[in-house]
């Protein structure tokens, strides 16, 4: 256990050399799958915990100005949107960065960003705690985690790609979020489903 809560400091301080060290696993394709499921789950979890344990539903007030909360009270749902969405996001980066120059394997993007949700997790599960303890300071903790997950997803992204820089990894960012944006947008046209039938 030491070994891991030791390379989650050691990500804080030097992300990428972090990420050459996970690259350099080699982890395979299936113990690899079997990671992104795992903190799929524990993230959906967590998140569908101040619902599902506290309130039992979503504040009908909240629900009606932001319709996706309601996936709050639907945790198997979470998952595979929270599972299918890294996955999504994976290949877009993969795919887009190399056509931007990048150089890297779908395996050393996953393992990364695999890495980044279970350090997520761990870090959803102390704003869980402090939200019962004293939610003032959760809603401040939560968004530095945030600002703090963004800047390791640059490194990440940037490492995974043997980018020379930061800047290339947000621009490539934006491109893929963009084009999922997009995506979403022309999926939910032809179905006809919208945030509200979620």
């Amino acid at each position: 256990m030491s070994a891991v809560s030791d390379l989650a400091m050691d990500t804080l301080r030097d992300p990428k050399e972090v990420a050459r060290q996970i690259i350099s696993w080699q982890l395979d394709r299936g113990t690899l799958y079997m990671a992104l499921v795992a903190v799929a789950a524990v993230n959906a979890l967590l998140a569908s915990a101040p619902v599902v344990l506290l309130e039992g539903e979503v504040d009908p007030t909240a629900r009606a100005a932001m319709p996706i909360l309601a996936l709050l009270e639907r945790p198997f749902a979470l998952f595979a949107i929270i599972a299918g969405g890294l996955l999504l996001m994976v290949h877009g980066l993969v795919w887009a960065g190399r056509a931007l120059g990048g150089h890297g394997e779908f395996t050393d993007m996953l393992a990364l960003l695999t890495w980044l949700q279970a350090l997520r997790a761990a870090a959803q599960a102390l704003v869980l705690v402090l939200s019962l303890i004293v939610p003032g300071i959760a809603g401040l903790v939560a968004l530095g985690v945030a600002i703090v997950a963004f800047w390791l997803l640059l490194h990440f992204i940037s490492a995974a790609l043997r980018f020379d820089s930061l800047f290339r990894a947000f621009g490539l960012l934006l491109v893929v979020l963009a084009g999922l944006f997009i995506g979403m947008m022309m999926l939910v046209t032809l179905t006809g489903v919208t945030a509200g039938g979620l």
